[in-house]
């Protein structure tokens, strides 16, 4: 008889916390305009506006969404086992298709990592700012390319330090 009562109370406790949970998650919804929040919350950022940062959050996830997409035709349609012609131009081509798919599956990869890390940032409030001088990021700059670490001036500086072609070493020179 004990453990019917504690079990009817257990019920009776269960059943609110359902409740409260459903509308926590209701006014977590709330703010955003018909897209799913990862976590719902959006730290504030003293360089920009609560309406801008849900702005630029909306294109994060309609972006994510996208890319997503793109990974998962690129997988389906290119990747997928297809029946081998046994010419071997055929499987020239083939292959060539093959790796062209990976290093564009790669990259959509890439932008997605991107797009997270970006959301993480919108929600430790650390988004919009420059990870190298900690000056916020030109705001059209962030619409144009939601995701992006750094500012202009930073991003161009970073370019320059990397050398953008396979300098010849001695052996090619016979030195």
């Amino acid at each position: 008889m004990a453990t019917k009562k504690i079990a009817k109370k257990a019920t009776t406790k269960k059943a609110p916390a359902k409740k409260t949970a459903k509308k926590a998650v209701s006014k977590k919804a709330a703010p955003s305009t018909g897209n799913t929040l990862l976590s719902g919350k959006i730290k504030k950022n003293k360089h920009f506006t609560m309406a801008q940062l849900r702005d630029l959050m909306n294109r994060l996830l309609i972006l994510r969404e996208r890319i997503s997409g793109e990974i998962l035709s690129i997988s389906r349609d290119s990747l997928s086992p297809t029946e081998r012609d046994p010419s071997l131009s055929d499987q020239g081509t083939d292959t060539f298709d093959r790796e062209f798919a990976l290093n564009q599956l790669s990259s959509e990869q890439d932008v997605l990592f991107e797009i997270d890390e970006a959301l993480r940032r919108l929600e430790n409030g650390t988004y919009g700012i420059c990870e190298i001088t900690e000056k916020p990021i030109n705001i059209e700059r962030l619409q144009a390319l939601p995701y992006v670490r750094y500012s202009i001036e930073a991003q161009a500086e970073l370019e320059k330090s990397q050398n953008s072609f396979r300098p010849f070493g001695p052996t090619i020179r016979g030195r």
